[in-house]
């Protein structure tokens, strides 16, 4: 697991799903890394961008997986303690708006910096927990 991504999640108290966790089999089939957590039952995913103007993919397979569940987030981190959090919903609203595209040639959706928003935004962990409703 990446540094940051370790500290993040460890800050907010977030783990990895255990084998005894519902549809653990099958989110360890399709997730290689180790990047997706939970907490409070809500469902994590989290990627990292170490580029100046941050930049992100997630694959297609991961969406149409995780949108078979009723609770999950997508965290973009740039730092241990500071990213943008995404709810399922705008998420969706964002693919299927065509904000973040897909890129036929990896099957990933791109996240461009410009298209972040400030409302998403956070900056610490207290802010990302109030941010999830914790």
């Amino acid at each position: 697991m990446e540094k940051e991504i370790k500290e993040f999640v460890e800050a907010v108290g977030a783990t990895e799903p255990k084998p005894s966790d519902e549809n653990y089999s099958l989110f360890r089939s399709i997730f290689k890394r180790p990047n997706y957590f939970k907490l409070d039952g809500k469902f994590f995913i989290v990627k990292i961008s170490r580029s100046n103007k941050p930049f992100f993919g997630v694959g297609k397979p991961y969406i149409e997986l995780l949108n078979l569940i009723d609770n999950y987030f997508l965290v973009l981190l740039v730092s241990e303690r500071e990213g943008w959090i995404y709810s399922k919903a705008e998420l969706n609203s964002n693919i299927t708006n065509k904000v973040w595209r897909l890129n036929d040639k990896d099957d990933n959706y791109k996240i461009n910096y410009y298209t972040l928003k400030d409302r998403n935004l956070f900056t610490s962990h207290s802010e990302f927990l109030r941010k999830i409703g914790k």
